[in-house]
């Protein structure tokens, strides 16, 4: 499920079955002694690896239940929509383009290709979809130019929604984990 179509899946983050598991047990013996205090009944409480694996995918697996069909495996080569994809800037940061049709012309104008928006390939979002693929291209040529640093603030200045894809050691260092108590010095440590 967290693979790029062709690529076989990949290695999950580290313990996150486990803390998933961890919290379902907390949130269970805490609903339990709420019961008891309410009530004066006790419970019963149980989870697994297996069950917190199940909910992680339950979008996936509640429309397995259904007998869904289901998308393809993303493709960055090949998009099904090229301005909702991956892209690597000229230093090695990636970060993820979220455009929706109204600010197409606004991406192509602050990349500076203008000449994407006559461009009849790319005059419609059913176009655009048919020619995802070169739009990728070109987009890949566009960003490859310039380091991300560069693409944050055209795409702020154009009010563009895109995401920096980070490392665990780059997530560190943003002063939103601080400022917010997400991240918090520990005494005596």
């Amino acid at each position: 499920m967290t693979r790029d179509a062709g690529a076989p899946p990949t290695w999950p983050i580290a313990a996150s079955g486990d803390h998933a598991t961890a919290v379902g047990l907390f949130s269970a013996i805490v609903m339990a002694l709420y019961r008891r205090e309410r009530t004066g009944k006790g419970s019963a409480v149980t989870t697994s690896l297996l069950a917190e694996g199940v909910w992680a995918a339950s979008v996936c697996i509640a429309g397995a239940l259904a007998e869904a069909t289901f998308y393809p495996l993303h493709d960055r080569q090949n998009p099904a929509n090229a301005v909702l994809n991956p892209y690597k800037a000229s230093n090695g940061s990636w970060f993820m383009l979220v455009v929706t049709p109204d600010k197409f012309t606004a991406l192509a104008k602050a990349i500076g290709r203008p000449d994407l928006i006559t461009d009849p390939r790319f005059s419609d979002t059913a176009k655009q979809a048919a020619n995802a693929a070169q739009l990728r291209a070109i987009l890949d040529d566009a960003f490859a130019k310039e380091p991300i640093q560069h693409w944050g603030k055209v795409f702020d200045q154009a009010h563009i929604t895109y995401g920096a894809i980070l490392a665990p050691t780059e997530v560190v260092k943003d002063p939103q984990l601080r400022a917010n108590n997400i991240v918090v010095p520990l005494d005596g440590a």
